[in-house]
């Protein structure tokens, strides 16, 4: 009988670039075997795909400098996930004497691998709200009537909200502000 290897988080989105993609899968299949490794992995994978969904930032720009351009582009538990993610990888790669405290949870045999789980998840819920969301959001809002869209869009002025500019498909995350 043969049994199928252990791997640790969901399915990469269906959405998520080829390139992190793979970076992705190898880091939900070493994590049952370190934990370490895993985190390490995913925050390489949360790094990859930044860069590949927001290349209006500068290039040389730091994972933390990265994260933070994203700030009014996605939700605030998914930034303040992202910068746990980057945390803990550096925890892992960078242990000196006394490991830092998400680094322990991490390697606990109880907790660990909920927190690599959710670590994992940052990925796919980084690609659902700047690519999946938007694209779908966009194509049904391509069927509403332009009446109907110039009456939502005037009521939004009226009220003083930021009315969004349509967007794009074929560019998934606007450029950064303060990438001119």
């Amino acid at each position: 009988m043969v049994f199928p290897l252990a791997r640790a988080g969901a399915p990469a989105h269906a959405d998520m670039p080829p390139e992190v993609r793979d970076l992705y899968e190898e880091a939900a299949a070493v994590t049952p075997i370190s934990r370490r490794a895993g985190a390490a992995l995913a925050r390489a994978t949360v790094e990859r795909l930044i860069k590949h969904l927001d290349a209006g930032a500068p290039a040389n720009a730091r994972l933390d400098d990265r994260i933070a351009l994203l700030h009014g582009r996605i939700s605030t538990p998914l930034q303040q996930l992202l910068d746990i993610v980057r945390v803990l990888g550096n925890d892992m790669l960078h242990v000196d004497e006394q490991p830092g405290d998400l680094a322990v949870i991490a390697l606990d045999e109880d907790q660990g691998p909920g927190v690599i789980e959710l670590v994992l998840r940052a990925a796919n819920d980084l690609v659902d709200e700047l690519v999946t969301r938007p694209r779908t959001t966009s194509s049904l809002w391509a069927h509403l009537s332009p009446g109907t869209q110039q009456n939502i869009r005037a009521k939004q002025t009226r009220l003083g909200v930021e009315v969004p500019a349509p967007t794009d498909e074929s560019t998934p995350v606007p450029p950064s502000p303060s990438a001119n």
